[in-house]
């Protein structure tokens, strides 16, 4: 920061500059030091006359930064390698403001490998505006290819038996991604579910989350979600849990980022032991869950970070009512489109039927907004609207599409260069600091790469690729397995 004062110094008027010498010797006789203005106010003195040219480090800090806020995520990413004055400004709270107003979406897709034979810590970063924004092939036997070369890292897990200094320590690789709020990820162990690390990959940052004194009593999964509370500028975590003293009730749990503990508020007024799809949105988080009559309806709960209470929001009213049955829960999915709740049904043979929430709050106001035919059901996820008006899709975990509701056709991309199966995440970015972000006496933020470069550890060689499955197809033309390039 000393470095980019020294850098950008202010240039102000013979009047100004005078009028700050006289504060900062009154400053200096009391004992005071001179405070350091924001960063976005900065500015570098004008070169002199001997200066034989200007660039831009010349610029003014807020026109760099309202200049560097423009460009794509993977120019951000570089810009932020440039020099310390650059990563200063992309860090700055103002960047993080005018990035998220562009007219551009400020939300990103990436592509993470998961499977029981190959899970990584990679990120993989998908240009959705690049791809698909341009011109598809005209020919069945055209498979244009594009390399996903931007990537991100989520931090390693340790085991317990590596903090205990056990000598049969090891270091596992696999963390599940709960959901993602305002650029944060909260991360869990699959085992249990249970919460264990806060993360922004975009400045490769992460808290780990403190264990509770009686987390040995924890029996069973652990259901958790992560959020933000708009009033108080905290973000909180929250898991339901299941103790060895009273396992047929629930325990809702709330830890604070930047605080020492967790804290109890009280038994879950559901049991959320069947529940899918974690949702964040409006500073609640969402799951689907089975109803704990004979019938088992499905129907959502939300629980709200500010109020620290639950809700409960119904399917909409037209849903059918064998579809809101327990073992079509796997057959529906839940997340945002557009800033609405939204949620698929795949309950059909020949379509599918996607319902959004045009009222946050309203039950009168879901809306079938798509409905999409198919040949066969199967577990289509929605992932985003893109800028085009295009409906992104994931069919499996290995296959995206995107949808065009004018036109009704399909463009297919397949994932190559690994063989696994993948799971794709929504995220808006953020640029600023955790310690920043959070706040809080309590943090230890560590540094995603120095975590696994200690270990000998940092991602994998993997380098994936979207190839495009030949000329865009109608609904009545869609292969009846996905990854059919309809060749002869």
């Amino acid at each position: 920061m000393k470095f980019f004062f020294q850098y950008f110094t202010n240039h102000r008027s013979r009047r100004i500059r005078k009028s700050t010498k006289r504060r900062k010797i009154r400053r200096t006789r009391r004992g005071e030091s001179t405070p350091i203005p924001p960063i976005s106010q900065i500015t570098k003195k004008p070169p002199s006359s001997s200066t034989s040219c200007t660039t831009i480090m010349d610029l003014p800090g807020h026109t760099l930064i309202d200049i560097l806020s423009r460009l794509p995520l993977n120019s951000i990413l570089v810009s932020r390698c440039v020099c310390t004055s650059w990563r200063c400004l992309i860090s700055d709270p103002l960047f993080t403001y005018l990035y998220l107003s562009r007219p551009q979406q400020p939300l990103e897709l990436f592509l993470r490998s998961n499977s029981l034979s190959h899970v990584t810590t990679t990120l993989h970063w998908v240009d959705t505006h690049s791809i698909l924004n341009t011109s598809p092939p005209f020919h069945p036997n055209h498979h244009p290819q594009t390399q996903l070369n931007t990537k991100l890292y989520l931090p390693i897990a340790h085991s317990d038996t590596e903090s205990s200094g056990s000598s049969s320590s090891f270091v596992d690789h696999d963390f599940s991604i709960v959901n993602s709020c305002n650029g944060i990820l909260l991360l869990s162990k699959p085992m249990l579910n249970n919460p264990h690390i806060v993360c922004n990959p975009i400045t490769s940052e992460f808290i780990t989350v403190p264990k509770s004194v009686d987390d040995n009593s924890l029996w069973g999964s652990v259901v958790p979600g992560f959020g933000h509370c708009r009033k108080s500028n905290k973000y909180k975590v929250v898991r339901l849990v299941f103790r060895l003293e009273n396992i047929f009730q629930r325990m809702t749990e709330v830890y604070t980022l930047g605080t020492a503990s967790w804290r109890s508020i009280g038994p879950a007024p559901f049991d959320l032991d069947l529940s899918l799809f974690a949702t964040y949105l409006n500073g609640v988080i969402h799951w689907l869950r089975v109803s704990d009559n004979e019938k088992g309806l499905i129907f959502i709960v939300g629980f709200d970070f500010e109020e620290e209470r639950f809700n409960e929001f119904p399917l909409p009213p037209h849903f059918g009512e064998k579809h809101k049955e327990k073992e079509n829960l796997h057959h529906l999915n839940m997340g945002v489109l557009g800033d609405c709740l939204s949620v698929c049904d795949c309950t059909f043979v020949d379509h599918m039927d996607i319902w959004m929430m045009k009222e946050y709050g309203d039950p009168t106001s879901w809306t079938k907004e798509y409905v999409i035919s198919t040949h066969f059901g199967g577990p289509y996820r929605p992932i985003m609207l893109l800028e085009n008006g295009d409906l992104l899709m994931m069919y499996g975990k290995r296959e995206l599409f995107a949808y065009n509701p004018i036109e009704r056709h399909f463009r297919f991309l397949v994932i190559h260069g690994v063989q696994s199966v993948f799971e794709a995440i929504t995220h808006v970015p953020s640029f600023i600091p955790l310690k920043d972000a959070v706040g809080g006496d309590h943090l230890n933020v560590q540094n995603v790469k120095a975590s696994c470069f200690d270990h000998g550890f940092l991602g994998g060689p993997e380098t994936l690729y979207l190839v495009e499955q030949g000329e865009p197809r109608n609904e009545l033309q869609l292969p009846f397995f996905w990854g059919d390039s309809g060749e002869e």
